[in-house]
């Protein structure tokens, strides 16, 4: 019978066009608009990505504000 620690995490498919897009926003610091599922509208830059949340930070200052990745309808960058 296996443990917790005998499973092995899951990781990003970085041959997935939208994985690498990501990545590059992520190294430019992009400005990005994130729609949500209930409508509401969030900007700021994405810090990091997992398989479950966005991090994305709205101010340079600001602590990072994690969003479900199956709660954003749309992402877009900011021109």
């Amino acid at each position: 019978m296996g443990t917790a620690f005998d499973r092995t995490a899951a990781s990003l498919d970085t041959s997935m066009p939208g994985v690498r897009q990501l990545q590059a926003w992520i190294r430019s610091k992009q400005a990005l608009s994130l729609q949500l599922s209930t409508g509401s509208q969030l900007e700021g830059s994405l810090v990091w990505q997992d398989l479950e949340f966005y991090a994305i930070r709205q101010a340079p200052e600001a602590p990072p504000l994690l969003v479900r990745r199956d709660c954003v309808a749309v992402l877009r960058p900011v021109d």
